[in-house]
């Protein structure tokens, strides 16, 4: 499509048409994945990015330059990284938890003897070993896209309460499938950049998922950068993109009413001030107490 081409995007990107809408969806099996595509020089679509945001952008808006954005990739992004850490383990402290596994009542008869009642002569003096129900699968979804007027403190709010409902759920007999993208449109052209952090089944790794979820250099020079190297037509120097409402992000990315989808912070009620109001805010959107617990994080 158009004039410009990439040879270096191919492996990656799907270019389809949905509706007036041209679709450009490119998808990552892994953070080294992009690093490997955008150490390669992909060329830059010069003719739609005028400047290239992802070298120019002030480093207080946009993180560390972009070389060192793409190196965290595969290296490891650690700043803040240890008071997140404490930030997790203390609403992970709040957290309500379900002991899974067995489950033992007593019975007339059963696996083993409950001796302190057949002494005594209760009927029921034998201890019965039920399975409880299996693990549900639950889907989420996330957006890692944002507004330019996003804070830092949002941004790494954000991804902190993404990981505490992955927690929360996995020790409420919830099995997750986590799936992060960027979705954005100008005109009538809509970008999608998915990326594997955790396949289903498998644990989640935080340290991994840190970067993606709470790095601002991320998504400002490293997303920035991969939109840079697109075959778009449209306006996208302005803007790079305007972020879809939860509505239009479930119809694009095709998510099912049933699956949770965390779109940008703003939306998601957190201010970046305080982590427990946000908290609270968060898990008011996501509507969760009919399937779990729900603790009061800001007491």
């Amino acid at each position: 499509m158009g004039i410009f081409d990439n040879p270096k995007l191919k492996p990656y990107l799907i270019v389809s048409k949905r509706g007036n809408m041209n679709v450009f969806k490119v998808a990552f099996r892994s953070l080294a994945d992009i690093e490997l595509y955008l150490n390669s020089n992909p060329p830059i679509n010069s003719r739609v990015f005028v400047s290239e945001k992802s070298i120019t952008a002030k480093e207080a808006f946009a993180g560390e330059p972009l070389e060192k954005a793409i190196e965290y990739c595969v290296r490891g992004y650690d700043k803040g990284f240890e008071g997140f850490l404490k930030l997790q383990r203390e609403l992970d402290s709040v957290n309500v938890k379900t002991n899974f596994g067995r489950k033992v009542t007593t019975s007339v008869v059963g696996a083993r003897p409950n001796v302190p009642a057949y002494i005594a002569g209760a009927p029921k003096n034998m201890y019965r070993v039920d399975r409880v129900s299996e693990k549900k699968l639950i889907h989420i979804y996330m957006n890692l896209a944002y507004s330019r007027f996003t804070t830092e403190e949002q941004i790494i709010n954000r991804g902190l309460l993404v990981l505490n409902l992955i927690r929360l759920l996995e020790e409420n007999n919830y099995m997750v499938d986590f799936q992060v993208f960027e979705t954005c449109v100008v005109e009538n052209e809509t970008f999608i950049c998915e990326i594997l952090l955790k396949q289903p089944g498998t644990l989640l790794d935080t340290r991994k998922c840190y970067y993606p979820l709470c790095g601002k250099a991320f998504v400002r020079r490293v997303i920035t950068r991969i939109k840079e190297t697109m075959p778009f037509e449209g306006n996208w120097h302005f803007s790079y993109g305007t972020v879809l409402n939860t509505i239009q992000t479930r119809i694009v990315m095709n998510i099912p009413e049933d699956a949770i989808l965390i779109n940008s912070p703003g939306e998601m009620g957190i201010q970046g001030d305080d982590i427990y109001k946000d908290a609270d805010a968060f898990f008011e959107i996501l509507g969760l107490k009919k399937h779990i617990a729900i603790p009061r994080y800001s007491g």
